[in-house]
């Protein structure tokens, strides 16, 4: 049964009904009229053989399911008893409201216990990516809830649209805004029900959704799974009649194991043992993403591991067990940024601890991908942290590393950067910023680190193609917007097998160097950011541009106008040098923007001074304007709303759109 307080439609079993009042035929007694009555009436039609025959399965034959939507909460009910709930309220809009979004939750279909439980903030970019992802992961024969909250479909996109569409739903895509859905199926059998709430701009909101309907219990005889009964199997295989998501962790055909590890080809230039903590909280699915990855790259094989997670939280705690790796509970400390912050202590201090033999390490949090030669990007640059005592840390991610921005995947560059997405520091440092950590309530960990007074000078080397890939979107600190935006177009290394070159060139001296004579023997430009010629097409560079700055904060917005213009990271200016931001321009050439007086050793490159662009409201504006144009063009938004029609079939089917 489903109900609403405005106009609905539903399928039940497969038969779409509206909830109108059927005219009928003008011959009262044709048989033609009966069979009318039935196709819009499900009351009058009988219980399919199937459906007979399946209610008939398991010690009670079924679980009643009801769900039901509304402006201020979301719940799910099983046999009378609430297993899932979502609480809204009042926001500025819909999609602020805190039950916004996509749910889904699986159950088992004999034992009828939660398997998974997750919200998908579909009202953002890049979330139906992760979406897409959960549906193509589960097994077969789960039954599947899923309950749209407007607006549920903004940023729904092909992938999600399509992930739906392939657990049976009809109704995704014919969606207007404002519009809730919901829909109970059995992932890779049949859709048991579905149903949607419309509504007519300035004449009818679409009202809440209630859905009561019976789901057979469906209890094979014997195991799902045949690899169930290999030995060494079993805690395997009780996790994935546990939980839901693990894709081929749980698949009947050819599982994935832990032994993938051992098969890795081992590093050329492994030098030291460098063990890698994995850092995460309430994220299972993305952890095992990870793990799995990490468990296909070069070196995995003679890399130690370990998690920390932050509580006794029974799944990451299940996984590790699974997968063979060491899992550490971190006993959670304040909320939010100050827990993370803490989670993120407790790592450093607990893999040094780990491994005692180990004078690096690798951090890695949960969102994270790495590229083929991650592991071996980390070992070939390792020495450069025991050489240079001005080097902190080196990242295995650059935030400019992005489409026709990074090109050359064997150099490195210095910044004066923080930790942040995959980065290996010295025991030492790790030692010297877990007895000084954050206090409580200050900020980030990350920013904290990039300070004057924890950095002391030092910098942190990176790659000009990141190894390390940000999947993540619904983070403490990264949105669906920034991860669409930026983090989504991220390119990295492809190949397993890149070896760096030219490493003593990252050596300060030597870097402080190689700058100076690229700035001093390059082109001096005084371009327009907007241009389409930013350099002269037939000079080969380098080209350098004087700019006003008197903070890495960007003050005058004379860094961001480039940054901005060239389509990459411009939140601020973390890949900054002594003063000076680094970008490839129209074919790989290079151009310095150099800011004045912030860059003292390269200011007085441009004696006169007379070439230093500082940039006018006008420009800002026009900068921000085009800005605003590509992001409104890149995310691609949703919107549609209904209109009133004449032709009732065409209403009946939602195909009533402006």
């Amino acid at each position: 049964m489903i109900s609403s307080r405005g106009r609905s439609l539903f399928v039940v079993m497969g038969v779409l009904v509206a909830l109108a009042t059927p005219t009928l035929p003008a011959r009262e007694g044709d048989e033609r009229a009966w069979a009318y009555l039935a196709r819009y009436d499900p009351e009058l039609r009988p219980m399919r053989a199937s459906l007979v025959s399946a209610q008939q399965t398991g010690d009670d034959g079924g679980f009643e399911i009801a769900v039901r939507i509304n402006t201020s909460k979301l719940e799910v009910a099983v046999d009378g008893r609430v297993i899932y709930e979502g609480v809204g309220g009042t926001g500025s809009s819909a999609s602020k409201r805190p039950h916004s979004g996509v749910h889904v939750i699986v159950m088992h279909p004999c034992e009828g216990h939660v398997m998974r439980a997750q919200k998908f903030l579909t009202s953002q970019p890049a979330e139906h990516v992760n979406l897409a992802h959960l549906i193509a992961s589960l097994q077969p024969g789960r039954i599947v809830i899923v309950a749209a909250v407007p607006e549920w479909f903004v940023f729904l996109g092909e992938e999600g649209e399509k992930a739906l569409a392939e657990l049976g739903f009809a109704f995704p895509s014919r969606v207007a805004s404002g519009e809730p859905w919901l829909g109970v199926a059995v992932a890779g059998r049949r859709v048991i029900a579905e149903g949607i709430a419309t509504g007519q701009p300035g004449f009818r909101a679409a009202g809440g959704l209630n859905l009561a309907v019976r789901v057979p219990k469906v209890c094979e005889e014997g195991r799902r799974c045949d690899w169930y009964a290999e030995k060494g199997r079993q805690i395997q295989a009780e996790f994935c009649e546990r939980y839901e998501g693990y894709g081929d962790l749980c698949s009947c055909h050819d599982p994935f194991t832990a032994d993938v590890r051992s098969k890795q080809a081992k590093l050329k230039n492994r030098g030291e043992h460098i063990p890698v903590v994995v850092v995460t909280a309430n994220k299972p699915r993305h952890l095992f993403r990870l793990l799995r990855n990490l468990f296909t790259v070069a070196g995995a094989s003679e890399t130690g591991v370990v998690i920390v997670v932050d509580g006794a939280l029974a799944e990451p705690l299940a996984l590790g067990a699974v997968l063979g790796v060491d899992v550490v509970v971190h006993t959670p400390t304040g909320t939010r940024n100050e827990r993370t912050n803490a989670n993120i202590r407790f790592a450093l201090y607990t893999v040094f601890k780990q491994f005692p033999d180990a004078d690096k390490a690798i951090v890695l949090e949960d969102d994270l991908l790495l590229a083929p030669d991650a592991l071996s990007f980390f070992h070939q640059s390792a020495w450069l942290l025991d050489r240079d005592p001005t080097l902190f840390c080196v990242n295995g991610f650059n935030s400019n590393s992005l489409p026709g921005m990074a090109l050359d995947p064997s150099k490195m560059l210095r910044s004066e950067s923080f930790p942040m997405y995959g980065w290996m520091v010295r025991r030492r440092y790790a030692r010297q910023v877990v007895m000084r950590w954050i206090p409580y309530g200050v900020g980030d960990w990350d920013y904290w680190l990039m300070h004057a007074d924890q950095q002391r000078g030092r910098d942190v080397a990176s790659p000009e193609v990141s190894r390390i890939y940000h999947a993540g979107s619904t983070g403490v600190h990264v949105d669906g917007f920034e991860q669409h935006l930026f983090f989504g177009r991220m390119v990295t290394t492809t190949s397993p097998e890149v070896r760096l070159e030219n490493l003593t060139s990252i050596l300060l001296d030597n870097y402080m160097r190689n700058l100076t004579d690229e700035i001093k023997s390059a082109e001096m430009l005084t371009p327009n950011p907007l241009e389409d010629n930013l350099v002269p097409e037939s000079h080969p560079g380098p080209f350098v541009v004087f700019v006003k700055a008197g903070t890495r904060n960007d003050e005058f917005f004379s860094f961001r106008i480039f940054m901005m213009t060239l389509n990459t990271y411009y939140w601020d200016t973390r890949e900054i040098f002594r003063g000076v931001m680094r970008f490839r321009v129209q074919g790989g050439r290079l151009l310095y923007v150099v800011g004045c007086p912030l860059a003292q050793d390269f200011c007085k490159y441009n004696p006169k001074g007379y070439m230093t662009l500082t940039p006018s409201k006008q420009l800002i504006a026009e900068v921000q304007r085009y800005v605003d144009q590509f992001e409104q063009s890149f995310y691609g938004s949703r919107y549609r709303q209904r209109a009133l029609v004449s032709d009732p079939a065409k209403e009946a089917q939602l195909l009533n759109f402006v």
